[in-house]
């Protein structure tokens, strides 16, 4: 074990045990086409479980970009719904400004709640990308609260609604919609579950923006690897069942709840060659702080229980707040 931390006190881990094959019913298994990759790929970690993924060098998607870190717990530390939603708009514009590429293509959405959605209506409405299309793919919940935010009427008309089971294709790469499951709380109860099939009024609390269906993505790069975007920590192991991304990013929120939650994804998955934590931050502290300030606020323990975890043929990267890491180099 000691041997583990000493290396991941870098950018990479290795190390691990091989997760136990099982026979589930899913997907048929996918090709794992392998590195070297002519088409590069770089990520940018934006805080919980938000990534720009740049592909090329000049053509970027984004998933679940929250960068207002509000506060969102009550004087125990618990999540508190009824607090008030406060998107910081000016770090939202300067971060943007400073970090991302430019303007997306597209916008991937896991589900409704606020370290999720909430900014998503300000990047839409930037007028630095105003001439380019943006499209938002999304469950029906998280189109109608967009709706309600004020997004532009011209960015909701680019929505693309999903429900799960969506293989989508697009220039360059495809976008395969899973059916998931958000993180459960250690009582086994979920933060503000609900659904909308219609705008409410205009969201005002953390609370008003619910879950609606969570949902994964995986983004498949031609001439380049294939990525697992997830936003909470539980998925359908049925649904990912036999997929075989090169890259997978795993939420590490508390899964307490839940059984074997680490080892039953990484066997259903096929023990990805590289492995990212996310939404392990501590979700309020600015990204506008120092590299030094955020790195204390990530614990060291969800790359270290990966590492513990995985196939002696994966690797762990604990990423670094606004970093962008090409991770065609780290399949290399």
């Amino acid at each position: 074990m000691a041997g583990r931390r000493a290396v991941l006190k870098g950018v990479l881990a290795v190390s691990g045990t091989a997760a136990a094959g099982a026979g589930l019913v899913g997907a048929a298994p996918t090709t794992r086409r392998g590195a070297p990759y002519p088409t590069s790929v770089q990520m940018r970690w934006l805080g919980v479980s938000g990534w720009e993924i740049v592909i090329g060098g000049d053509r970027s998607i984004l998933f679940d970009p929250y960068l207002s870190r509000m506060p969102y717990a009550d004087a125990k530390g618990a999540l508190n719904p009824s607090l008030p939603l406060r998107c910081d708009r000016t770090a939202v514009e300067a971060l943007a400004a400073g970090h991302l590429r430019g303007a997306p293509e597209l916008i991937l959405v896991s589900h409704g709640h606020f370290d999720h959605l909430a900014d998503v209506p300000q990047l839409l409405a930037r007028p630095a990308w105003a001439k380019h299309r943006i499209r938002t793919v999304c469950d029906e919940t998280a189109g109608h609260l967009l709706t309600a935010m004020g997004t532009p009427h011209t960015r909701l008309e680019d929505v693309i609604p999903v429900k799960g089971g969506e293989y989508l294709q697009f220039d360059g790469y495809t976008v395969e919609v899973f059916r998931s499951l958000h993180s459960q709380q250690a009582d086994y109860g979920y933060f503000a579950p609900g659904s909308r099939t219609a705008p409410p009024r205009r969201p005002a609390t953390l609370g008003d923006l619910v879950e609606g269906e969570t949902l994964a993505y995986q983004v498949t790069v031609e001439g380049g690897p294939s990525i697992l975007l997830m936003g909470a920590s539980n998925f359908a192991e049925r649904e990912l069942s036999g997929i075989r991304p090169d890259i997978a990013t795993i939420a590490m929120t508390s899964h307490s709840a839940l059984h074997r939650y680490v080892e039953r994804l990484l066997s259903a998955t096929g023990n990805p060659p590289l492995l990212i934590p996310n939404h392990h931050d501590d979700m309020v502290t600015p990204l506008s702080k120092t590299p030094a300030a955020l790195a204390a606020t990530t614990p060291a323990t969800a790359a270290e229980q990966l590492t513990a975890a995985c196939a002696a043929s994966s690797r762990v990267l604990n990423p670094q707040h606004l970093r962008a890491v090409d991770v065609t180099a780290a399949l290399s």
